[in-house]
């Protein structure tokens, strides 16, 4: 198998070919130090078999260079005992530990620089980020350069085995290198080779402090702008970088103003990157970093045994599962849990919290979960089968727990079945048929058709309620509205009725009724009539612009801040000045959900009662499963403080 394959690279050994890119985790303090949190995330990866670790954006310049308030620093030797406590953590597993170098450039904010204007090659704005830089000049970029340096060489000195210089995604290095925020006209502007000056500075100084470094480059061969690098040219740059001394190169793409060409939404192919990385391994002799959206081991392994790279970094996918790399390797690939693109964890760190995935909720909590909860034997009873119930079950056996599940229906799965239905929404399926094989794996007794009642307290007899039973549909009081068909969502996307040919009119313009839209515009005329000012406001923006930008190009008709007044025979009837809707075949609702308690008498007879997941508030993925998983430790808690037998 490729991805096992050992590697030897000046003098340092590579166990295996898969990499951990360096992702923002906010876990840092605010003083930019590392955290307890940090050591346990960094370590609960690196014990999951990751050949090679590159810790996260490490700040070269506080605080003009800084991308967030909470990002790592190394600017100081104040650092280096935090840090090298972090490289002992990630090392102690046998897996190389990297530190990715970073100055924001032009893509940051006085928010978050303390008020210090960003600077730049040019005096270009970002307009993602909109704050006005100051152009360096030849003594500024000088002092950077000497930054860089003497940040890798605290690296050097924190027991790092290499260092990767951040000169891609439109960070400071990256507008450097390219002609689209590059306009100087001295030695650092122009030419190809004058807009890398500063980054082959870089390479050679640090190659004179600290020879015994590893130098990797992470650079965009495209920027996928207009008036940006283009992959020719960035095939060009990767033969400079050599040829300035660089040892390793992790080929990416995209800046903040390309979108997520530089981190993908659930709609790229796998690997849609690597024929850029081929092009670059192709013209260099020292090995090349790749990756981009691969999640399955069969994805990395082909990629490896074709030639396009020498490593494969595997990004959210060891969000998911840490344990990614040694489940690859030792053929337990079913046993991993599933990456679903839905990007909760770059919508974290965008919001200034600290990372989160949706579907493993000990992600950026390894600190909270690190204590072992024993269960001993009590009789639980979970009332739901959706992603909550589920979660909730496997865990509290897991835990020693004496559980089982009640689903009212026929199968598990709750809405994630019909969460998968919409375009490029189909991993989701993969998270449903993941904790369904956990529950059987776990032995979790399972009745299905099953509702909550008396009768199953008395014969069960369990001492701790979890209700996980799922939201409750919310319908709009409007006038009129029997005079047409009404579909709720799960009706339209179930299939069992396939729709096709109709005008149809969607209430709500939330995520869910906008990806509905999504589903149902290649085959109907659709209408969304949303009451705010804004579309799926509720969903991470990539994900957000992009499915935006499918719905207009589908012919999708939209009303935004406009609520219905009525139905009339005639049409429906929209409130003020938006005039009347004819012609409607269906009506769907997409109004939300709303939560779904259980009667006060359900609850009595319990000694604990939890409440959890959209019944208990309608949110997300992220929230049921981290309720879920958050019941063990809260019930071990109450156990040893009343002793229950």
């Amino acid at each position: 198998m490729e991805l096992g394959k050992s590697f030897a690279l000046k003098g340092k050994y590579f166990k295996n070919r898969i990499v951990m890119p360096p992702m923002g985790t906010g876990l840092a303090s605010i003083t930019g130090e590392v955290t307890e949190a940090m050591l346990a995330y960094y370590e609960r990866r690196a014990k999951g078999g990751a050949g090679t670790i590159i810790v996260e954006i490490a700040c070269v310049d506080d605080p003009v260079g800084r991308a967030s308030l909470t990002q790592l620093c190394i600017d100081k030797p104040g650092y280096i005992a935090g840090l090298r406590e972090l490289s002992e953590r990630i090392k102690s597993y046998g897996c190389n530990a990297f530190i990715q170098l970073h100055h924001a450039g032009r893509q940051t904010t006085p928010v978050v620089t303390g008020g210090k204007k960003p600077v730049a090659p040019s005096p270009i704005p970002c307009k993602f980020m909109r704050a006005e830089p100051e152009e360096l000049d030849r003594e500024e970029i000088g002092r950077i350069r000497n930054k860089f340096v003497r940040a890798a060489w605290y690296a050097a000195r924190a027991g790092f085995d290499g260092v990767e210089l951040h000169a891609a995604h439109g960070y400071l290095l990256s507008q450097f290198l390219s002609p689209y925020t590059n306009k100087r006209e001295d030695e650092y502007g122009g030419s190809l080779e004058n807009r890398a000056r500063l980054l082959t500075e870089i390479i050679e100084d640090i190659k004179g402090l600290a020879p015994e470094l590893i130098i990797a480059v992470r650079f965009n061969v495209a920027d996928f702008v207009p008036g940006g690098l283009e992959v020719e040219e960035g095939v060009k740059l990767a033969v400079l970088l050599e040829k300035a001394g660089a040892d390793l190169l992790d080929v990416s793409c995209g800046i903040y103003e390309s979108g997520h060409t530089s981190i993908e939404t659930p709609s790229f192919k796998p690997g849609w990157r690597m024929e850029m990385v081929r092009r670059v391994k192709e013209n260099v002799g020292i090995p090349v970093i790749g990756g981009g959206n691969l999640r399955s081991p069969e994805e990395a392994e082909y990629f490896l045994r074709e030639g396009y790279a020498d490593f494969i970094w595997i990004g959210r996918g060891m969000l998911a599962d840490p344990f990614w790399a040694n489940k690859a390797l030792t053929g337990k690939r079913d046993d991993i849990r599933p990456c679903i693109s839905c990007n909760t964890c770059i919508d974290s760190i965008n919001n200034g919290w600290h990372i989160r995935c949706a579907v493993n909720p000990r992600t950026g909590r390894e600190t909270v979960f690190r204590e072992k909860a024993e269960l001993n034997g009590i009789r639980v009873v979970v009332v739901g089968g959706g992603p909550a119930g589920m979660q909730a079950a496997w865990t509290i056996k897991k835990a020693g727990g004496d559980v089982i599940l009640l689903e009212a229906g026929d199968e598990l799965g709750g809405k994630l079945d019909i969460a998968s239905r919409p375009p490029y929404k189909e991993r989701i399926s993969l998270l449903n048929s993941y904790l369904q094989k956990k529950l059987k794996e776990a032995g979790v007794k399972v009745m299905l058709n099953t509702p909550f009642s008396g009768r199953i307290i008395e014969e069960l007899a369990p001492q701790v309620l979890v209700w996980a039973a799922g939201a409750m549909d919310r319908v709009p009081d409007i006038e009129g509205i029997e005079k047409v068909r009404v579909s709720f969502l799960e009706e339209v996307l179930s299939r069992e009725t396939p729709v096709k040919g109709e005008k149809i009119l969607i209430i709500g313009g939330g995520s869910s009724g906008c990806e509905t839209a999504d589903y149902l515009a290649p085959h109907n005329e659709v209408i969304i009539v949303e009451k705010t000012d804004m579309l799926a406001k509720d969903l991470e923006n990539m994900t957000r612009l992009e499915l935006l930008a499918r719905l207009k190009a589908k012919g999708v008709k939209v009303y935004k801040g406009v609520e219905i007044e009525k139905i009339e025979d005639d049409g429906v009837y929209l409130r003020g000045e938006a005039g009347v809707i004819q012609g409607i075949d269906r009506i769907i609702l997409s109004c939300g959900y709303q939560e779904n308690w259980p009667p006060y008498e359900y609850t009595k007879p319990f000694a604990q009662c939890y409440i959890i997941g959209d019944a208990k508030k309608p949110r997300d993925i992220a929230s049921a499963l981290y309720e879920a998983e958050f019941i063990v430790y809260d019930l071990y808690n109450h156990i040893n403080q009343k002793n229950w037998e």
